[in-house]
């Protein structure tokens, strides 16, 4: 058995701001270019071994939501022989009847309204940091961006254990 978490983030073209640093007395100025048009970087953790898989796609739905679950059983386990326990929120794309779940993910939600709780926000979080406070033109330019970052952790395992291996986490599979 292996226990994983997924979410979804949004990212496009409008501007994700940070704090940065400015000497003192000056304000830093960030160029601002308002446009509402987004994609959603699919994201999957196993927080125990930092193993990360992502899927970038054009928006969020039950259809792209089957798309992700059926890559995603065929990137970790192609021959289908494990058990995966896959923990995620309760958005509607997660929870319909509609999905048809390959037979080796096992879907666990979370408790509603517990973001705090799931171990693939910080995952979110820092897939934001290249696109933060850049004016971005078009949304290749993000996804572009997005995905050279997935890759990045991809190949960065530890980074991402150090970033979802929540203390829970840990308990709950000592006593498994």
């Amino acid at each position: 058995m292996r226990l994983w978490v997924q979410d979804e983030g949004r990212f496009g073209l409008k501007p994700v701001l940070k704090r940065l640093w400015a000497l003192q007395g000056q304000r830093p100025v960030i160029a601002q270019r308002r446009q509402y048009q987004w994609l959603y970087t699919y994201i999957f953790v196993e927080p125990l071994t930092g193993q990360s898989d992502f899927l970038i796609l054009p928006s969020v739905s039950i259809a792209l939501m089957q798309v992700a679950l059926d890559e995603f059983s065929r990137a970790v386990d192609p021959h289908q022989q494990q058990l995966i326990v896959l923990l995620l929120d309760q958005a509607g794309w997660h929870t319909s009847q509609k999905l048809q779940v390959p037979p080796n993910l096992f879907l666990l939600p979370f408790p509603a309204y517990t973001p705090e709780l799931s171990p693939a926000e910080p995952m979110v979080t820092k897939l934001k940091l290249p696109i933060a406070n850049q004016t971005l033109k078009t949304l290749q330019e993000v996804e572009d961006l997005i995905a050279a970052e997935c890759v990045r952790l991809q190949h960065n395992p530890q980074e991402v254990k150090s970033l979802t291996l929540f203390p829970w986490i840990k308990h709950v599979l000592d006593s498994v």
